[in-house]
């Protein structure tokens, strides 16, 4: 079929009875539609790209024996740009189409399992978009999934945890009925389940759209009463069991009309609706058309949400997921992910609810934020950029979502999801050291405010401490009102709530270790120069038991206190000393044996009056030799002299418990052997009080 050089486009102004709403359709025109057939339209949520496919078109990757291709269209300042074919590796010789797209345009569905060795077998592929190319498709895998008909459509909800088909099974009213199948993991869907009579019917049921709310179904039937060959009806989920449905209504005569209408997808606004029809297209070939969307067949209001997720510390985009968190029941209602190229975003929210949410990326700490849709009326579109916090020494983390009631440090109900998301931060992150920050508003005078400020910083210690936190970890200060909040960032804080009341989390170490104490005496073990016997502070956690500061194993006289000077022994009064000097070297014996000379006498008995004046004293004797002769012979000599100074001394009174004799031979020099001066000083005998 060649292509023609003309176009007609054809707007039709519609009026309706029904708030005076006036309905447009309009034909896309040529830089969409031609005179071949344009069909399967998917449009993005943010309503900015629209994919469809193109049916035997010459610019196919096969030609005009191309079944059919993808194509894409942008819309820039209200006009669609040429439709593009999306090229390989989406399109290939067997038929493509686009079933849906995810909410930031990064994932869309489409036909057909792709398999690695480019083959397809019936089914589905996810493929996402890196660095503005489409990747190689990945198949989803559905429980007991098999199709009896011919034809297949699918449908994946904005918040991908939905998957609607329309195929035949054994299950089937007849033809292709619609059918749920939910997500149980990824690319892992549970067994489709019929919708049921109210939806099917003995004929074709077909191009399943769920709008942004999740309720609100759009298909085509060629069984329900319509105008003609295929129309487009609208049905509302009742209830959580997808089987209970109202009645569905025809979208009437400013849609449908006696040919071929389906294919209905509208964007997350739902004020217009893009489907195919050949009702006034090109020579009766399949065309998408552009209508108003009356207001009784549109779907609940919802949020769409975009932003960008970026590091706080470097302001770089940063590829995280998106968390939407519902109050208070803390489910999590909602995900997106960010581009891994400029880090934005988009997500779509229900409305009737409350939401935290955040970005989460492993080593980071995301910053909440809120957003009330519980009395929404319309659609909204807002930007919210999500900051991620660095877990890194000297990050700080502004928190606004640990509610406290208005001028108190009692905590509100709302403050809890907040405080035990930070628990579990800590017990990720256990070498994680903080300060907790308390800053208010201008509540009261400057006094006042730095009290209530330190009073809630308290209030987060304890209840994470309670929670199982080391209270090492956690250190609190008050600001008062000293430090303003700057929110120069597109924020959403919770109504009536003042950015200045926040609490702020200082990170201080990423390295804290539990402080140890194995011997329980008081000083943690990194400290305790003896960790594993107890020990008082003055000696650094070592053992004293006699509390003279010397300790244990470096006293020598652990029972008794005494004077370092003296390796912890008592002080020795210098008398003594010169008397213990002078028997070193007076003392003398007959060569070579044991017997003391009589001029020794006196020099021992000076000895023995030492002994006998301090009772407390023990004496210990060492014999030693010199190096000449036979050194076990030495050996055998210098004990037997220190045996005869100990008997002496017993001679004189002294009991022999007192007394500790040793022989060292020539083991213990204290001079130089090679001359006589050096080897007489080693033939000795010492005397050393002990206690």
């Amino acid at each position: 079929m060649a292509l023609k050089h003309y176009f007609i486009i054809f707007i039709i102004f519609i009026p309706l009875g029904l708030q005076g709403q006036q309905i447009i359709r309009q034909n896309l025109g040529p830089k969409i539609n031609t005179s071949y057939s344009e069909t399967k339209p998917i449009i993005s949520p943010d309503g900015k790209t629209l994919f469809f496919a193109r049916q035997n078109f010459p610019a196919n990757i096969k030609g005009v024996k191309d079944e059919q291709d993808i194509y894409y269209s942008l819309l820039t300042d209200g006009e669609w740009s040429v439709a593009v074919n999306i090229g390989a590796p989406l399109n290939d010789k067997f038929p493509n189409g686009v079933s849906s797209v995810s909410p930031d345009g990064n994932r869309i569905l489409v036909l057909n399992a792709y398999r690695p060795d480019g083959s397809v077998v019936s089914g589905a592929s996810i493929s996402s978009k890196v660095q503005q190319h489409w990747q190689y498709p990945e198949r989803i895998y559905i429980d007991d999934f098999y199709n009896k008909n011919a034809y297949v459509d699918y449908y994946i909800s904005n918040d991908e945890k939905i998957l609607l088909l329309a195929i035949e099974t054994n299950e089937s009213q007849g033809d292709q009925d619609l059918y749920v199948s939910f997500k149980t993991g990824e690319f892992q869907w549970s067994k489709p389940v019929n919708l049921g009579a109210m939806v099917n019917t003995a004929q074709a049921e077909f191009a399943p759209f769920l709008a942004a709310d999740n309720k609100t179904l759009f298909f085509a039937s060629m069984g329900h009463d319509g105008y003609g060959d295929s129309d487009i009806f609208y049905s509302k989920r009742l209830d959580d069991s997808w089987q209970n449905w109202t009645k569905p209504v025809n979208l009437g005569p400013e849609v449908n009309s006696k040919y071929f209408e389906a294919y209905y997808t509208i964007p997350a606004s739902g004020d217009y609706a893009y489907y195919v029809s050949t009702n006034h297209s090109i020579e009766g070939s399949k065309d998408i058309f552009k209508i108003t969307l009356p207001y009784k067949f549109r779907p609940d209001p919802v949020l769409l949400i975009s932003g960008t997720v970026f590091d706080k510390s470097t302001k770089a985009p940063v590829e995280a997921d998106i968390s939407f968190i519902n109050l208070p029941t803390r489910t999590e209602e909602g995900s997106a992910q960010s581009s891994p190229e400029n880090g934005d975003y988009k997500m779509i929210v229900h409305r009737g609810m409350t939401y935290e949410y955040l970005a989460k990326k492993s080593g980071y700490i995301g910053i909440v934020q809120y957003k009330d849709l519980k009395h929404i009326e319309e659609y909204e579109e807002i930007d919210s950029d999500l900051a991620l916090v660095p877990v890194r020494e000297g990050q700080l983390v502004d928190v606004h979502n640990i509610f406290f009631e208005q001028n108190t440090d009692k905590f509100s109900e709302e403050a809890f999801l907040e405080l035990d998301r930070f628990v579990s931060i800590l017990e990720e992150y256990p070498q994680l050291q903080i300060e907790i920050g308390g800053h208010t508003a201008q509540l009261g005078t400057a006094t006042e405010n730095l009290k209530l400020s330190e009073a809630r910083a308290e209030m987060v210690k304890t209840y994470f401490t309670e929670r199982g936190i080391h209270p090492e970890r956690l250190i609190t200060k008050g600001y008062g009102s000293m430090e303003p909040f700057k929110n120069i960032y597109r924020t959403n804080f919770k109504p009536e709530t003042d950015p200045h009341d926040r609490i702020v989390i200082n990170i201080l170490s990423t390295t804290w270790v539990e402080n140890t104490d194995k011997d329980n005496d008081g000083i943690i073990d990194d400290l305790d120069r003896c960790p594993n016997e107890s020990g008082p502070a003055q000696t650094n956690g070592c053992p004293d038991r006699d509390g003279d500061l010397v300790i244990d194993r470096a006293d020598d006289c652990p029972d008794v206190p005494g004077v370092p000077e003296n390796n912890g022994c008592p002080e020795v009064a210098e008398e003594v000393k010169a008397v213990l000097q002078e028997a070193l070297e007076g003392i003398e014996f007959e060569l070579p044996k044991d017997i003391i000379t009589p001029l020794s006498y006196s020099i021992l008995d000076k000895v023995v009056k030492v002994m006998k004046d301090n009772p407390d004293y023990k004496l210990k004797i060492s014999g030693h030799t010199d190096n000449q002769g036979d050194p076990d012979t030495n050996l055998i000599l210098s004990h037997k002299r220190a045996q005869a100074t100990k008997r002496y001394l017993e001679a004189k009174g002294i009991d022999t418990s007192r007394l500790d004799a040793t022989g060292y031979g020539e083991a213990k020099p204290i001079a130089d052997n090679d001359s006589p001066e050096g080897r007489a000083r080693n033939r000795r005998v010492e005397f050393k009080i002990i206690f």
